[in-house]
């Protein structure tokens, strides 16, 4: 059993180590074992998978337009939060706490989740008319839910509980591969509508598919890179 669970532990690890410096002292930890991304990370991967599940969920996958452009802004202004954290506290101007990095970086993943939502929604009937599709997030007030996620995710990782890195880990490593999933998903449909023109695109699933092995192949190249820069540099 210690064989395996050591197994699916370097897992994971070696899933955060591709995208992540993993600092221990900018890390969150449970019972003395550290998750597989820094904080900051971690609210990111977290608060984008956890909103864009509970978007397709209440949206499902019809196609729709984009926010409207004041709604964009506020959506764009939740990203900014974590930039300044990151920014300032690289260069010195003050100093920063996990909580902080939590937070922000929270914020960060919700407002770019539900900037990308519309996008690929709208992947799985591209040729639907646009001024048909309704519009996403046509109330202010389903902007205002959207501060539910950074709140729930920044206070169910906080406390240290039996178990909890076992729940918290595994979460976070299939964040990141979602994450990385979604937006490899965007690129390739957006690359195949390109490159066949007036052609049909090939189904959803296997667009999918090979988003899929774009993720993998980015993890073990992005892994390895790192590890060539520890090494050398």
């Amino acid at each position: 059993m210690n064989s395996i669970s050591n197994a699916v532990i370097w897992l994971m690890n070696q899933v955060g180590y591709a995208i992540c410096h993993q600092f221990s002292e900018r890390s969150l930890a449970y019972g003395g074992r550290i998750l597989p991304v820094c904080a900051r990370d971690t609210g990111l991967f977290l608060g984008f998978g956890v909103c864009c599940a509970a978007l397709f969920l209440v949206y499902g996958t019809r196609p729709r337009r984009g926010p409207s452009r004041p709604k964009t802004l506020v959506l764009a202004l939740f990203i900014v939060p974590t930039i300044i954290d990151a920014t300032t506290s690289y260069a010195g101007m003050r100093s920063t706490t996990n909580v902080w990095r939590l937070v922000t970086g929270s914020f960060a993943g919700v407002g770019f989740a539900a900037l990308v939502f519309p996008l690929v929604a709208n992947r799985f009937v591209p040729k639907a008319d646009y001024d048909e599709r309704p519009e996403a997030f046509k109330s202010w007030w389903s902007i205002l839910l959207l501060l539910t996620v950074p709140a729930a995710v920044s206070l169910l990782l906080w406390p240290d509980w039996p178990g909890a890195y076992w729940l918290w880990a595994p979460l976070v490593t299939l964040s990141i591969v979602f994450t990385l999933l979604v937006l490899d998903f965007l690129l390739v449909s957006f690359l195949l509508e390109w490159a066949r023109a007036a052609q049909p695109l090939p189904s959803v699933t296997a667009v999918v598919f090979l988003a899929f092995m774009a993720c993998l192949l980015e993890l073990v190249v992005s892994n390895r890179l790192h590890w060539l820069v520890e090494r050398y540099l």
